[in-house]
């Protein structure tokens, strides 16, 4: 293997000093950028910090050759289009065959909370907790912190009674009920589905 060429001690340290990088030094003397980095350690010249090096740069004039290969580049109209239009519509994996299943958010205005009057994240509670129930006399409008205290509460107040909280996202009467060692759930078309 050929010795390196090391450049003397005296113009490593002029070139570091004036604000050269490791890299711009071996870029300059046609050098790799390692062998210069081990001969400023070999040299005992102490290592700037990264910052101090950028801080250098920019009172230089010097700009940083990052390496942006996404600039400029656009996918031209067909290709994307070729890709969104295998998820669009019924392709989608959430079609719902073209049904909006709520659509009662349209149909209630949302001005204040009915607990305690604000205007802040407001939403639209279930009065008798089944979200399949969407009659306008059902529905109220509660702000985030007054729902969630009420679906606290409600479960909670199952717990001590004794009996399973509801599902707050299913319609009433479906849940799992103990049946000896079985699970037994009890949907709302009066089917029974044993689980083990």
């Amino acid at each position: 293997m050929p010795p390196r060429k090391v450049p003397p001690t005296e113009v490593l340290r002029d070139l570091y000093a004036g604000g050269l990088s490791a890299r711009e030094i071996a870029t300059k003397l046609n050098l790799n950028q390692n062998t210069i980095a081990s001969a400023l350690r070999r040299f005992g010249i102490v290592n700037r910090a990264p910052s101090e090096t950028m801080r250098m740069q920019k009172e230089r004039g010097a700009e940083r050759s990052v390496t942006k290969y996404w600039l400029g580049k656009k996918q031209p109209p067909e290709m994307v289009e070729k890709r969104v239009s295998k998820i669009r519509g019924e392709n989608h994996y959430l079609w719902k065959g073209g049904k909006h299943r709520r659509v009662y958010r349209n149909l209630i205005n949302k001005k204040r909370c009915a607990n305690c009057d604000t205007n802040d994240n407001l939403g639209i509670h279930h009065k008798d907790f089944d979200h399949y129930n969407d009659d306008l006399s059902n529905l109220e409008v509660l702000c985030n912190s007054c729902h969630m205290s009420l679906h606290k509460t409600e479960y909670w107040n199952a717990k001590r009674e004794g009996r399973d909280p509801r599902k707050s996202n299913g319609p009433v009467g479906w849940g799992v009920e103990k049946g000896g060692d079985r699970l037994v759930n009890s949907r709302r078309c009066g089917e029974d589905t044993v689980t083990e």
